[in-house]
Order: C-alpha cells, then sequence, then structure tokens
C-alpha cells in the first residue's frame, strides 16, 4: 500500500492505493492519526484507489473517525467504490462515516462541519484534545 498526503487550503487529502488489510491498516492508522493530532484538522479520506477492505481496514478507519472526534477534527470519505461500500454498509458503519462521491464534495462537506462547529465545541475539543495526549 502506498499513502500519498496532500494539503488543500486547511484540509488534508490522504489517498492510500491498494489494500487496506491487516498487514497495512496500523500504518495507514499511524500516518492519517499524526494529521488528526494536529490543530482542529480537516481529514478527507480519497478511497478511490482503494480496491479491497477488511475488518482490520475498516476498525482502523473506525479508530480514526473516534479520534477525529475527540479531538474536534471533521473527518470523511470520499471515492468510495462499491464493493468497499458494501463492506461499509454490511458493518454498519455508513451511516456514521460521511462518505462524499468525489474530493470536490468532501472538501465542501468538511468546510461545512467546521464552520458549523461553534466556538463553545472548539473550545471543548481543545480541551478533549489535550487531555487525550
Amino acid at each position: 500500500m502506498e499513502i500519498s498526503k496532500e494539503q488543500i487550503g486547511d484540509a488534508y487529502v490522504v489517498s492510500p492505493t491498494g489494500r487496506l488489510d491487516g498487514i497495512y491498516s496500523t500504518a495507514f492508522a499511524k500516518e492519517v492519526g499524526e494529521l488528526i493530532a494536529g490543530a482542529n484538522p480537516k481529514i478527507l479520506i480519497d478511497f478511490a484507489e482503494i480496491d479491497y477492505v477488511t475488518s482490520a481496514g475498516i476498525r482502523a478507519v473506525l479508530l480514526l473517525m473516534k479520534k477525529a472526534k475527540a479531538s474536534g477534527a471533521a473527518f470523511a470519505l470520499c471515492g468510495v467504490n462499491d464493493q468497499v461500500r458494501e463492506v461499509l454498509d454490511a458493518t454498519g458503519l455508513e451511516p456514521i462515516i460521511p462518505i462524499h462521491p468525489g474530493r470536490t464534495e468532501g472538501l465542501a462537506a468538511l468546510d461545512e462541519a467546521k464552520t458549523k462547529q461553534t466556538p463553545a465545541e472548539s473550545s471543548q475539543s481543545a480541551t478533549s484534545a489535550s487531555e487525550v495526549k
């Protein structure tokens, strides 16, 4: 698996390629987790080049989503193919994880999500993030 990271505006787009399985899920979670540790980041995971996901990969995505929520980060997926979407749906995660058709829609949704966050939520998220560390 290869993982490329690109900053677009104030968001990070992470584009893994290949399989997100037990072999690669730990490295994937570590790389994305480092981005989430920043100050209220926006993280978009572009799954356009992911052709296979196992339960270990789903677990990694779920843990990253929880970490993002706890730290006040905006987190979403985009470019999810039908096979991966079926796995997300079968595990009951599709309604929980924001999924967008492409990067443009995903980045717009992240902007909107961060805009909706109130100042009180931002300070609460900063407190939560410091407690997690």
